[in-house]
């Protein structure tokens, strides 16, 4: 007779008051991701912020009453440009800094914010503290290519990234790919300015014999230049905070102006018209693909607990989307197989010193 198993639910803290959308969108997202199930039978989401608003939202929504709901009151809000240490010296009442209160207490298994990322970061680093064998944590951020998707990480959280630290991304995102993305041994590529060995400068050349000594650890294919990055050479692509962040935006407004072109063009001229009515069935499939918010969250790895970073300006799509992805992550239990590769990757680190 086989042992039946109950199902694990999860709790997740969405941070309603720090994107730039404001808390109507953030409650909307909320509301979305309830009638999409992507809240499970089992799970709870619990909106944090200014309660009494919140609640208006929520019947606003008609998810007041929702069993899967609740409210946590925190009065503050963080603004994008608050210093990361005034935050968390000075707005202890905010809604950033009491879900990852609730996270390091263990109320909540997860926290989703679209607040300011430099004081997200910090007080994520504070708060939940990190992973044991990490530095600095890193926002991982799933990226359309031509054919599926790949991570691309660091996307901001740590701009001036040493060796050790893009070695400890590579070992996190493979991961991280792993369970986001169902790809069971991801190929692994170094952003660089050329795919031979040499290129890039010291740092480069450094993570790369790091990444090399891992061995059949990690599935490291070398290199990448940046007109490979959409292709198909690699499932995860390992840089800096800074370079990582670059990428992201200039993609967003790419996409962002070619749709705008191509609805400029059409609006003015019949023929172009014509062939995009004949072609719509296309375009959709290549905005459903392209489109920011389809995957609207990027996880802080390398931190003792979840936090989804989601882009500032997402709007309800992009929050359900965080959300959904904050609840898959946790559905993998990637946290353990984070802390095993890890401590790999120092014993290499360790095991190669660097030679001055």
């Amino acid at each position: 007779m086989s042992e039946v198993t109950t199902p694990v639910g999860h709790k997740i803290a969405l941070d309603c008051m720090g994107g730039d959308l404001g808390p109507a969108e953030a409650v909307a997202g909320a509301a979305l991701a309830i009638r999409e199930g992507i809240v499970g039978p089992e799970d709870m989401l619990i909106l944090v912020g200014h309660e009494d608003n919140l609640r208006l939202l929520a019947m606003d929504n008609r998810i007041l009453n929702h069993k899967r709901l609740q409210f946590r009151h925190a009065p503050g809000v963080v603004n994008p440009d608050d210093a990361a240490m005034t935050v968390i010296k000075s707005k202890r009442d905010s809604s950033m800094v009491i879900a990852l209160e609730m996270l390091k207490a263990g109320e909540v298994d997860a926290v989703v914010s679209t607040g300011n990322t430099k004081a997200l970061v910090a007080a994520g680093t504070i708060k939940v503290r990190a992973m044991e064998g990490a530095e600095r944590p890193a926002l991982a951020a799933i990226m359309p290519r031509r054919e599926g998707h790949f991570v691309l990480l660091d996307v901001g959280a740590n701009p001036e990234a040493k060796p050790e630290h893009l070695l400890h991304n590579a070992v996190l995102g493979s991961i991280y790919a792993q369970s986001a993305l169902g790809i069971a041994n991801p190929r692994i590529g170094l952003l660089s300015v050329g795919s031979e060995e040499g290129k890039g400068g010291a740092r480069i050349n450094r993570t790369h014999t790091l990444l090399k000594a891992m061995g059949d650890k990690i599935n490291y294919v070398g290199p990448v230049e940046g007109f490979d990055v959409f292709g198909d050479s690699c499932d995860v692509v390992v840089t800096d905070g800074f370079t990582g962040n670059v990428i992201l935006k200039t993609l967003e407004g790419l996409v962002y102006m070619v749709r705008d072109m191509i609805g400029s063009k059409v609006k003015r001229n019949p023929v172009y018209l014509a062939g995009g009515i004949a072609m719509f069935p296309l375009l959709r499939e290549l905005k459903g693909k392209l489109k920011p918010e389809r995957y609207g969250g990027a996880p802080l790895l390398g931190l003792g607990g979840l936090v989804m970073k989601a882009h500032g300006s997402s709007n309800r799509q992009g929050i359900a989307s965080a959300i959904r992805l904050g609840y898959e992550a946790l559905g993998h239990g990637t946290g353990h197989r984070m802390q095993a590769g890890l401590a790999e990757a120092n014993a290499v680190i360790l095991a190669n010193p660097e030679v001055v």
